[in-house]
């Protein structure tokens, strides 16, 4: 049976695991016969590497984001250097995945080890055929490599740059929107339909609130301050992997009808469905979902590096508005919830440019390289 793997990472939040999670799912529908592995190749290397990567990631983020800002502006001038010491250390490893494993083709969802792949492809000679899903609306020089065969990426802006920067050749690019869970291309119910399924109030402007995977975010402020300045609103509040977060907003909000708390919600079609609008930060991932249920975003601090580029593109694109004051937050909502053309503006836009098929799409094309692949060695 053929083979395709999806190598992934859990570190940087569960975007890139949850576009791994896509994958399969759209080559799962596509094609049967065909077996899709889903593996992390940090841990294959080590698990206690993985670990103090996570935690420095965690508190950079958390007590330091403009450090992680500096350092990711900065990858063109350390990315080459840094991407091929990498990929040494890491290519006997890789090597010993793939031996394992047999795959066709490999598809990956994190550039962690990427170069690693991209060298035992290169230079030790094994056939198969290796993709890269960048996660984000921009793209780094961590994510190149000549051994790269295809490129799957957010939008024809990141393919424009991919060309224009990094001297990528066209026919290897395709703008298939980031993998998101093939759900999201079956038709809603009306937001009034699921509200009632949720057993929430069917006709109150609804919002729902995020910090991503891992729940980072002021959360608590901003539900204290949408209570005091839009009390009329209700609020669907999802706070990642973040159990402290949650025991937090348990303790301060719990007993307020109109506060619906949960932990990390796998599969948010439905949600977001039911909302009128989505603050979050802005993760590729979250992003790329909110824009295939046409829903407008308001950006709440991103973190410095590919969120803060995410941000520019979706303001750009006329589909977000940002307020990094979470005190400011409800009265930036206001004016828009009096004028209800422009928010039915900004949801058609966002429609547009979501790609509800994004897996489904980016299965075909890795079918595609699966029928050009030849044995491994």
């Amino acid at each position: 049976m053929e083979k395709i793997l999806v190598l992934t990472e859990t570190i940087g939040g569960s975007g890139h695991f949850q576009a791994a999670r896509a994958i399969r799912k759209g080559l799962n529908r596509t094609k049967s016969g065909v077996k899709v592995e889903i593996v992390c190749g940090l841990p294959h290397f080590s698990r206690q590497l993985e670990g103090m990567i996570r935690k420095v990631y965690l508190s950079t983020l958390q007590h330091a984001p403009g450090l992680w800002g500096a350092v990711y502006n900065k990858e063109r001038e350390f990315s080459d250097a840094f991407r091929l010491s990498l990929a040494r250390v890491l290519s006997g490893k890789m090597r010993e995945l793939l031996e394992i494993h047999r795959p066709a083709v490999v598809i990956a969802t994190h550039a962690f080890c990427l170069g690693a792949l991209a060298e035992v492809k290169d230079r030790m000679g094994w056939s198969l055929r290796l993709g890269a899903a960048i996660t984000d609306f921009d793209v780094n020089g961590f994510w190149i490599h000549p051994a790269v065969d295809f490129y799957l990426v957010a939008h024809k802006r990141v393919a424009e740059k991919l060309i224009r920067e990094f001297g990528v050749e066209d026919r290897r690019i395709y703008p298939t929107g980031i993998p998101i869970d093939p759900d999201f291309t079956e038709l809603s119910l009306p937001k009034e339909t699921l509200r009632m399924r949720m057993g929430i109030d069917p006709t109150a402007f609804t919002v729902l609130l995020m910090g991503g995977g891992v729940g980072l975010g002021p959360l608590d402020q901003t539900i204290t301050q949408f209570r005091r300045d839009l009390p009329q609103s209700q609020l669907v509040v999802v706070t990642g992997k973040n159990r402290e977060l949650y025991g937090r907003l348990q303790d301060r909000f719990h007993g307020d009808k109109k506060i619906y708390l949960f932990g990390y919600v796998d599969g948010m079609r439905d949600w977001m469905g039911a909302s009128d609008l989505i603050v979050t930060k802005p993760g590729g991932m979250t992003s790329s979902e909110a824009l295939a249920t046409g829903l407008p975003i308001l950006i709440c601090r991103p973190i410095p590096g590919q969120e803060e580029r995410n941000s520019r593109f979706l303001i750009r694109e006329r589909v977000a508005l940002r307020q990094d004051r979470p005190e400011a937050i409800p009265r930036h909502i206001h004016p828009l919830m009096q004028a209800p053309e422009r928010w039915k503006a900004m949801g058609e836009r966002a429609l547009r440019l979501g790609c509800p098929r994004s897996s489904l799409d980016a299965a075909q094309i890795i079918l595609d390289h699966l029928q050009q692949s030849t044995p491994s060695p």
